[in-house]
């Protein structure tokens, strides 16, 4: 099977993932709102619930902290095809017992369900260990650039059936979870039948529910690893961060309703696909990974600024791709930059430990929701900014290392050639 079909596949199955993501994500705000709506309303106080909605989304991510580098572990000892056909079982098991919780009001169903899904059910540390075992160092960026591609179209998408079904006659919260499990379903077959096994060196390494733990801590006893999970971890916190708070800045100070900020929300999804889509695989063939993260972190970091500028939703609108589009391509680079300093047999392992941090900078933004009182409206704009700078300032130190031993290595090979 040709690297195209291959990278097909991998998109169909990780755009489907995304595709039942969109529809779940708007439901969860709902399900703890203070209208007529909302399941808990008559059982818990405003703040009560804004704390159990921020501990519902936080313990998925810490979930995934948890699970994420045996998951990748195990990717590389088994193979990609039998992980996502585990990921896409459990999170089948996992919707169909959100869809439960939710028709009974039962916040213990939600979070076993919630569990159960961050801990088996990530597919992205195992689709990306497979578009790096079809892809040379040169293609990476542009390659984990699809899952970015299928992150914004699968969500937009989603949201927009989301919004359809909320339309119709009868509509109730637990028919998104029910839709989400047949999407999986779906999933699960195409996976059963059709997807191919990418991994071709198997690890044979030992396992045991503490190597997630292990190879963390070994990962970080390398330098440059330990360099570039720092980056990884405070620019995801800084963006996550971001993510979570902007949509009361876009209320606040442009007066949007829900649905305009939902407008927003898509327009960068579609964003996001563009950037990664069509401009990155342009830039990946002219500069390096390696290149693309130095200059590309700083301006991003400036990018969050230009977001204070706008006093229009005309202008917010001009402004926002900028943003986005360095967000595109930054953290596709990053990826690349951490693969291809891995062997090709710990691909699952070292980008397993990669989401691993990712998901603990992710999980907190959510916990911290519910007490942020006061806060001002702008600080999410500041706080992603000087995030992004300090990743930055910890990525320069590492990207002149590098460079100070790519030169030292080519200048030694001129000089074996020179002496035979």
């Amino acid at each position: 099977m040709n690297q195209k079909t291959t990278l097909f596949k991998i998109f169909f199955t990780y755009f489907l993932d995304m595709l039942a993501f969109g529809i779940l994500i708007p439901i969860f705000p709902f399900l703890f709102s203070t209208d007529e709506s909302s399941i808990f309303s008559s059982r818990f106080s405003e703040s009560e619930m804004t704390l159990l909605y921020g501990w519902l989304m936080g313990i998925f991510t810490l979930a995934i902290f948890l699970g994420a580098p045996i998951l990748g572990a195990l990717s590389d000892k088994l193979g990609r095809r039998k992980l996502l056909m585990l990921a896409h079982f459990v999170n089948l098991i996992s919707y169909l017992l959100l869809a439960w919780g939710v028709s009974l009001a039962s916040l213990t169903i939600l979070f076993i369900a919630r569990v159960i899904g961050g801990l088996l059910g990530p597919t992205l540390t195992t689709v990306q260990s497979a578009i790096a075992d079809i892809s040379t160092k040169e293609e990476k960026t542009k390659n984990f650039g699809i899952t970015g591609v299928a992150f914004g179209l699968g969500f937009v998408s989603g949201v927009a059936i989301m919004v359809g079904m909320s339309n119709i006659s009868g509509f109730t919260y637990t028919w998104g979870f029910i839709v989400a499990a047949i999407i999986t379903f779906f999933n699960l077959l195409f996976i059963i039948y059709s997807f191919p096994e990418t991994l071709k060196h198997f690890s044979n390494k030992p396992l045991n529910w503490l190597s997630g733990f292990q190879n963390i801590q070994q990962a970080f006893q390398r330098h440059y690893f330990r360099l570039l999970f720092g980056v990884i971890f405070i620019m995801t916190i800084g963006v996550s961060f971001f993510s979570q708070f902007f949509q009361f800045y876009l209320i606040d100070h442009f007066k949007l309703n829900v649905t305009h900020v939902g407008l927003i929300f898509i327009y960068s999804g579609i964003l996001i696909a563009i950037t990664q889509g069509v401009f990155l695989p342009i830039l990946s063939k002219r500069y390096s990974p390696e290149k693309i993260m130095y200059y590309g972190l700083i301006l991003f970091g400036f990018s969050f600024l230009l977001l204070l500028i706008p006093d229009s939703v005309l202008g917010l609108y001009l402004v926002l791709p900028i943003m986005i589009f360095f967000q595109g391509i930054v953290f596709p680079s990053s990826l690349a930059v951490i693969s291809n300093l891995a062997t090709a047999q710990e691909q699952g392992e070292i980008l397993g430990i990669n989401n691993s941090i990712s998901s603990l900078a992710n999980a907190l933004p959510p916990i911290l929701f519910g007490y942020a009182v006061g806060m001002k409206v702008t600080l999410p704009i500041w706080f992603g900014a000087i995030c992004t700078f300090i990743a930055w300032g910890i990525y320069f130190r590492f990207y002149k290392i590098n460079k100070q031993k790519t030169v030292a290595k080519k200048e030694k090979q001129v000089e074996l050639l020179s002496n035979e």
